[in-house]
C-alpha cells in the first residue's frame, strides 16, 4: 500500500479566490501549494488569465493556456456569475465556508455580493478573513484608480531611476507589481489566520500593490529621507557602487557587482592581469565609480574573449558576485534549479515551475490546473441538470 501524501501546512484551510487579476491568481497558488483548498469562482466563460496564451498547437482552449497552467495549479474551479443574484448567492455559500477570502474588487459593482464593502462583507461573512489586492489600497485619493504593474512601477518611483539618463524612464518588463502584491497577501494572510486563531477578531486585510513596491526601494528612499536628494536616472545603476551592472561577454551578458574588501587583487586575477591590482581605478571604489568607461575598457578584452560559462565559473573559484543574464531558456536548463527540482513535469508532460518555498515536514505542492467548473456541482451540492442551468445563469 502506498504511502498517504504527507499533510501540507495550510490543510483544513479552506480558501475562496474571486478570479480577478494576477495577484489574486498567484496568491491564491502559492496558498494551494501550501496545502490549503482553493477554490476558484470564475465567470461561466472564463477569466483573462485562462484567455491568455499560448495554446497548444496554437488552437484555443479555456483550460490550456499557458497562463492559467502557470498561475492556477491544484485549485478548484466553480464557474458562476456572481452578478446574478443565483450566482451571488451561491458564491456566498462558499464564502461562509471559508477562512480566507481573496479577491481584487475596489468599486461597488452590480453584484448582490457586496465584495468592496469591506464592513458589509465582515457582517455577512463573520468567520471568513478577507484579503483585499488592489494597485492602491482599498482608502485614499488613488482607491479607485485602474492600473498594471507598469502604472504602479511609475507610481512607486521605480521608473524614474530605471534607464538611461538622456532617455524615457523604463519599467522592468514583468509584473513585478503584481507578483510583490500576491506575495504579501499570501504572508498577510497567513498571518491574519494565525491572529484569528489566537482570538482577534479578524476580517479584513487591505493590500495596496503600490505600498508594496515602493517599501521595495532599499537605495532611494533612505537618500531622500536622509539628505532632501532625489537621485536620477543612471543606467539602472546602484550609484554608489560601481561595477552593479551587466558586461558584455563573448556568448551575451554577465551581471556584475563590486563591493567588498581587496577587489582590486580580485579583478586582477579575473582578468589575468596582476599589475592592475594596484591600478586605483580597478582597486578604488570612489575611483572605479567616477572613471567606469576607463574600467571597462580594462576587464573588456577578458570578459568578450571569454563564454558566461567560463566567466562564472572563474568568478565563483575567486569570490566575485557575478550572474547569467539569463533567457528563460537557460533558466529552464539551469542545473542550480534542476537539482533543487524546481521544474515540475505535470501528468500531461507540461512543465511548470515548482514552490520558491520549501518546508521540511510539511511540502509545498504542484498539481495541474482545473478544468473550468469542474467543482460546481459538487462544492454547491448541486445534481449535474441544476448546476449546467446555475453555469448558464438560468438558474
Amino acid at each position: 500500500m502506498a504511502d498517504e501524501p504527507t499533510p501540507g501546512a495550510l490543510e483544513g484551510i479552506r480558501v475562496v479566490e474571486i478570479a480577478s487579476g494576477g495577484a489574486v491568481a498567484y496568491a491564491g497558488l502559492l496558498l494551494a501549494q501550501s496545502g490549503a483548498e482553493v477554490i476558484r469562482i470564475e465567470p461561466p466563460g472564463g477569466d483573462a488569465i485562462r484567455r491568455a496564451g499560448p495554446f497548444p498547437d496554437d488552437q484555443f482552449a479555456l483550460d490550456g493556456g499557458g497562463l492559467h497552467r502557470l498561475l492556477n495549479g491544484g485549485k478548484r474551479s466553480v464557474a458562476l456569475d456572481i452578478t446574478s443574484e443565483a450566482g451571488a448567492r451561491f458564491a456566498g455559500k462558499l464564502v461562509a465556508s471559508s477562512q480566507l477570502l481573496i479577491a481584487n474588487w475596489q468599486t461597488p459593482s452590480a453584484s448582490p455580493l457586496p465584495l468592496a464593502d469591506s464592513e458589509a462583507m465582515a457582517e455577512l461573512f463573520p468567520d471568513t478573513i478577507y484579503v483585499s489586492i488592489s494597485p492602491f489600497g482599498r482608502t485614499g485619493p488613488y482607491a479607485d484608480r485602474k492600473a498594471d504593474s507598469l502604472v504602479i512601477e511609475s507610481a512607486a518611483g521605480m521608473s524614474y531611476v530605471s534607464g538611461k539618463p538622456d532617455r524615457e524612464p523604463m519599467s522592468s518588463g514583468v509584473e513585478v507589481a503584481e507578483y510583490y502584491g500576491a506575495a504579501t497577501a499570501w504572508i498577510a494572510g497567513l498571518a491574519a489566520l494565525a491572529d484569528k486563531q489566537a482570538g482577534t477578531d479578524h476580517h479584513f486585510v487591505d493590500v495596496s500593490m503600490h505600498e508594496c513596491l515602493s517599501a521595495a526601494d532599499d537605495h532611494n528612499l533612505p537618500v531622500y529621507i536622509g539628505t532632501g536628494a532625489i537621485r536620477r536616472r543612471y543606467y539602472s545603476r546602484v550609484l554608489i557602487i560601481y561595477p552593479s551592472d551587466s558586461l558584455p561577454v563573448k556568448d551575451g551578458y554577465v551581471a556584475f557587482v563590486l563591493a567588498g574588501f581587496d577587489v582590486g587583487g580580485m579583478i586582477a586575477e579575473l582578468i589575468e592581469e596582476p599589475e592592475q591590482a594596484t591600478n586605483p581605478i580597478v582597486a578604488n571604489g570612489q575611483d572605479r565609480l567616477l572613471n567606469w568607461q576607463e574600467f571597462d575598457k580594462i576587464v573588456e578584452p577578458w570578459m568578450t574573449s571569454h563564454t558566461k560559462e567560463e566567466v562564472l565559473r572563474r568568478s565563483d573559484e575567486i569570490g566575485l558576485a557575478f550572474a547569467d543574464v539569463a533567457t528563460t531558456e537557460d533558466l529552464v536548463n539551469d542545473p542550480h534549479l534542476a537539482e533543487r527540482s524546481y521544474w515540475q513535469t505535470l501528468p500531461d508532460g507540461g512543465l511548470v515551475p515548482g514552490p520558491s518555498v520549501r518546508f521540511s515536514e510539511t511540502p509545498m505542492r504542484v498539481a495541474p490546473p482545473p478544468d473550468l467548473g469542474e467543482g460546481t456541482a459538487e462544492l454547491l451540492e448541486l445534481d449535474g441538470p441544476t448546476a449546467a442551468l446555475l453555469w448558464r445563469g438560468e438558474a
